[in-house]
């Protein structure tokens, strides 16, 4: 069980930290000219396939591992605890966000990020990027409650 519980705090950590180091670099890259612009979403493309979605699958995996082994140790009542409620459904909601949303948008933003011949975006980046902070703002809100309903409820 410990080495579940590790699991989860790793995946944790991979999915909340990707998401908040790709929310700042997104806003940073506001400012900058399109050419670098462009090129921070190509890169962020690759922080939701390397980072983000591995730590949300690992997180999500990890935690269904640990909610059979409780059941399993005959723990089963307390999964009907408030906090941990909060934190599976809140989890497995923003998981499937991050996983089924976020990262195919995420793909789909990184290939929309090349200038075309008139030196503009297409008009499809705007509509991604606009698609990509909502999905990745709720999951990531979700992972937070997620995160803090073991320990506060």
């Amino acid at each position: 069980m410990a080495f579940g519980r590790f699991l989860h705090m790793l995946g944790q950590s991979l999915w909340i930290g990707g998401a908040i180091a790709a929310m700042v670099l997104a806003i940073a890259s506001r400012e900058e000219v399109l050419s670098t612009r462009a090129g921070v979403f190509r890169l962020l493309g690759r922080v939701h396939s390397l980072v983000i979605a591995p730590g949300a699958l690992l997180t999500v995996l990890s935690g269904l591992w640990l909610t059979m082994s409780m059941v399993r140790q005959g723990r089963g009542a307390e999964l009907g605890e408030p906090g941990v409620a909060a934190m599976q459904l809140c989890g497995l909601v923003g998981g499937a966000l991050a996983l089924l949303v976020g990262l195919p948008t995420a793909g789909s933003l990184a290939r929309a990020a090349e200038p075309g011949p008139d030196g503009q975006l297409p008009p499809v980046f705007e509509r991604l990027r606009k698609r990509q902070a909502v999905v990745s703002s709720v999951a990531g809100v979700l992972a937070l409650i997620a995160l803090a309903g073991a320990r506060l409820f």
